[in-house]
């Protein structure tokens, strides 16, 4: 892996933080990010946000079965290491969302959450998904389109108005590092990861969460959404169920 691809972002996502935080921009840049929503449309941002659902995420990994086994191996260690970034800081930095902040002057689209800002989840499962995807696929088209969908899924939710640039800045770094690390740890414990048992199990477990989202996943909080989910889980299952006709064949 060219430590590049490993560094660049979270070495944006640091820089875009630390200047943010000297020039006390946190807030002037969330109203220009916040006013992207109204300016377009609340359906198209409803539908983007929830690409870093937590559900939604683990589901995108499904179609790594039987392609990338050492990389379905590491989604268990992304999941692991992206949790503890977001429920480890989450306690202890006692901020407000910008709702909780500036009431009725934000523009909110789902849920009008007003604590436990810091870091964004979504922003920390969509880069920590895109950095599986990015780094361990080889691919410059992959990782290019890994990147670019995981910062408009973080971007949007300033959008949707419930985090500040630096929860979101600070989601990105913890996400794609947890990528990086958990792709490194993958690799050292390849022979037992991927094992046909162990990837049959965490198979399994993504297909329930695909599942999940065809049946009707609503603690999205947007219902806006409800037909991309599902449209999500569908595409999922069914590229696994042709991986495993082929296998079969």
């Amino acid at each position: 892996m060219r430590y590049w691809r490993v560094w660049l972002v979270p070495a944006i996502a640091a820089g875009g933080f630390a200047t943010i935080w000297v020039l006390d921009a946190n807030r002037a840049l969330f109203m220009v990010l916040n006013a992207i929503g109204p300016a377009t449309s609340d359906w198209l941002w409803a539908n983007i946000t929830v690409l870093g659902d937590t559900v939604v995420a683990f589901a995108l990994c499904l179609p790594l079965w039987r392609r990338r086994p050492e990389a379905l191996w590491a989604f268990l260690f992304v999941a692991l290491l992206g949790t503890a970034w977001v429920d480890g800081l989450k306690p202890f930095v006692d901020v407000e969302r910008p709702p909780g902040v500036l009431g009725d002057a934000v523009h909110v689209i789902g849920p009008a959450y007003k604590h436990h800002t810091f870091p964004s989840g979504h922003a920390t499962a969509a880069f920590a998904i895109g950095g599986l995807y990015a780094l361990g696929s080889g691919s410059g088209l992959v990782a290019a389109i890994a990147l670019a969908v995981a910062s408009l899924a973080a971007l949007s939710r300033a959008a949707v108005g419930v985090h500040w640039p630096l929860d979101i800045l600070a989601g990105a770094f913890g996400g794609w590092l947890a990528a990086a690390m958990a792709l490194a740890i993958a690799r050292r414990t390849r022979a037992f990861g991927t094992k046909p048992a162990v990837q049959w199990l965490l198979a399994l477990f993504l297909a329930g969460c695909a599942v999940w989202l065809v049946i009707g996943h609503a603690r999205s909080g947007y219902p806006q959404a409800d037909l991309f989910q599902r449209a999500i889980g569908i595409c999922c299952l069914g590229a696994a169920a042709a991986r495993l006709k082929r296998a079969a064949a």
